[in-house]
């Protein structure tokens, strides 16, 4: 049963990174940042959980068994120096999933590409150190790169083009993700 469970959770995590790479590299979506940040969480948790279970380790809740642990309780159970850089990396995107139907520009996606970026490398990297799993052959290489449209901006355009509110919170992590 584990191994089954194990594998199922592997080929759905596959599924959900090549969805969250082919939803953000297709110019006609316009909801790409949300969708990759659904879709490369989803592929994360369900990777995490299938490598707590080769190591023996529960996947659930001690006070709820029917429930399994959330992305962050995975992450904070398999990465557990908080200063890793990939672990920041996963908790920043897991705070823009959360997060994102709150507040979304236009300029978000140049704040946030560097990070996807990271994000798609070190699931690469990740599946294949637990799994044994070569992302490139069912991704090739070439289209582990995801795109976007980076224009330069500057915080006069943004204050102009925005409300107040909005314009101060995007400027506020933009200074947050790239110092």
């Amino acid at each position: 049963m584990g191994q089954d469970l194990t594998e199922r959770l592997i080929q759905k995590s596959q599924e959900a990174f090549i969805l969250s790479i082919e939803t953000y590299n297709k110019p006609t979506i316009k909801y790409r940042v949300e969708s990759f940040s659904f879709f490369i969480c989803n592929a994360w948790e369900l990777m995490l959980k299938a490598h707590l279970i080769k190591q023996n380790k529960s996947i659930y809740y001690k006070d709820k068994p029917d429930r399994t642990i959330s992305l962050s309780e995975c992450i904070k159970r398999i990465f557990t120096n908080d200063k890793d850089p990939l672990r920041l990396n996963l908790e920043k995107i897991i705070e823009l999933r959360d997060t994102s139907t709150h507040f979304i520009t236009e300029e978000y996606e140049m704040l946030y590409i560097p990070l996807f970026q990271a994000c798609v490398f070190n699931f690469a990297e990740k599946i294949q150190q637990f799994h044994n799993v070569d992302i490139s052959k069912l991704v090739p290489q070439n289209f582990l790169t995801i795109t976007t449209n980076m224009k330069s901006f500057n915080e006069t355009e943004i204050r102009a083009k925005y409300p107040e509110e909005l314009s101060k919170k995007y400027l506020t992590l933009m200074l947050l993700l790239l110092h």
